[in-house]
């Protein structure tokens, strides 16, 4: 069975010519943000288009007892918020820094002009989110139709940074078991099984990734 968790967004900057990106710079402001840091919370109206330019940010939804849901994980030139452009919706998510970061905001009305003069800003953004969109279906798959073991593996491909093989996930084990829908000491377990072959490292408030490629074949084995 082909696991279409292998693939990964490309980042929106990266989907851009250089002078699109100099002129995205040019008319957005840019904010600065620590370890941990809110950068959104859910519910915020502020309609524009977020994008990653250093360091890294988490997505999810704080549940009324404290938990949290992580929906995704993106880096540097991943954009969000891309729907307050186009939609009366307020801030779905809250989204919070990972490690140092620097984050270029551009207005709704700014970005719709650049839309209008070039449509290469438009082209980029539909396929990175179309992207994007069909990883989240590959979660809910994952959530409905798998084992824990290779459930928890299908995630952390696809929450795993683009760019590198052998990926560092900062977040908390606790995180990743509300997302499932498991206790943190069931998590604690498959991630150990994981670890044991090799296929991970835990970390306080990290996961580690040994090789992507290497746990996409091992969980392309096991769904067959």
């Amino acid at each position: 069975m082909f696991d279409f968790a292998e693939f990964q967004a490309t980042p929106y900057l990266n989907l851009l010519p250089l002078e699109c990106v100099e002129q995205l710079r040019s008319v957005g402001h840019r904010r600065s943000f620590s370890d941990g840091q809110f950068v959104h919370s859910r519910g915020d109206e502020n309609p524009g288009i977020s994008i990653i330019e250093d360091g890294a940010a988490q997505a999810g939804i704080y549940s009324a007892d404290g938990s949290f849901v992580l929906t995704s994980y993106i880096g540097p030139g991943h954009t969000f918020g891309d729907f307050t452009v186009f939609t009366n919706l307020p801030r779905t998510h809250d989204i919070s820094a990972v490690g140092p970061t620097t984050i270029l905001e551009v207005p709704a009305a700014r970005f719709k002009a650049l839309c209008r003069e070039d449509p290469q800003y438009m082209q980029a953004l539909m396929q990175t989110t179309l992207m994007r969109a069909h990883l989240v279906l590959e979660m809910l798959h994952a959530v409905r139709s798998l084992p824990l073991l290779e459930r928890v593996a299908k995630f952390l491909l696809i929450l795993a940074p683009a760019g590198t093989s052998v990926p560092k996930l900062k977040f908390r084990q606790s995180d990743l078991a509300s997302t499932l829908g498991v206790s943190r000491a069931t998590m604690n377990a498959a991630l150990a099984k994981l670890e044991i072959s090799d296929l991970v490292e835990r970390g306080y408030g990290h996961v580690v990734i040994h090789d992507r490629s290497a746990l996409a074949k091992w969980l392309n084995l096991r769904t067959k």
